[in-house]
């Protein structure tokens, strides 16, 4: 009998860690794949216990154009970084509203002259951002923490997510992008 229970044990072990599973690890959901990339920005050696974190300026690589899909990016990722490190991530409104005073879009951070300004009114250390990409099935991303006093690249993590997780209304405002 025991004999029994442990070959049905095994099966089930191995039906549930099979092929299905594997292919989740491959492919996260969004939501997993935002969770760890928070857990890895959060836990990463570059990140120091009192830096604070504004998540900002992600982009389509190809067209370098800012589309629905950035802001969701943005939006989500903040929350997962605040669930990580409560306290020490920017409010995406406090953002909004510093970019609106200096006049100056997301995409501009990039340029050393806005980038220490803009750390030192948001009151952050660090920057969260990236690019990604579609192709037929899946988005890519590509997110990097940025120092924003040095303006060098700390970190970076790629997460590989199928279309079929996100809303296909998502795609379709995106200029022709599919």
């Amino acid at each position: 009998m025991k004999k029994v229970s442990l070959w049905a044990g095994f099966l089930a072990w191995v039906l549930l860690s099979g092929p299905a599973n594997a292919y989740a690890a491959k492919y996260p959901s969004f939501e997993e794949a935002l969770t760890a990339a928070a857990r890895q920005i959060a836990q990463s050696s570059a990140v120091s216990a009192q830096a604070r974190i504004a998540v900002v300026g992600f982009t389509e690589s190809t067209s370098h154009r800012r589309w629905p899909l950035s802001n969701v990016l943005e939006d989500e990722l903040t929350g997962y970084l605040i669930s990580q490190r409560p306290g020490k991530v920017v409010a995406k409104n406090h953002i909004d509203t510093v970019l609106n005073e200096l006049k100056i879009t997301r995409e501009e951070l990039f340029d050393r002259n806005y980038q220490k300004r803009f750390g030192r009114l948001v009151a952050a250390d660090l920057l969260v951002c990236g690019t990604y990409w579609l192709d037929k099935r899946y988005v890519i991303v590509n997110i990097s923490l940025v120092d924003i006093e040095s303006g060098l690249a700390l970190f970076s993590y790629r997460i590989k997510i199928r279309k079929s997780h996100f809303p296909k209304q998502l795609f379709k405002t995106t200029g022709g992008l599919k």
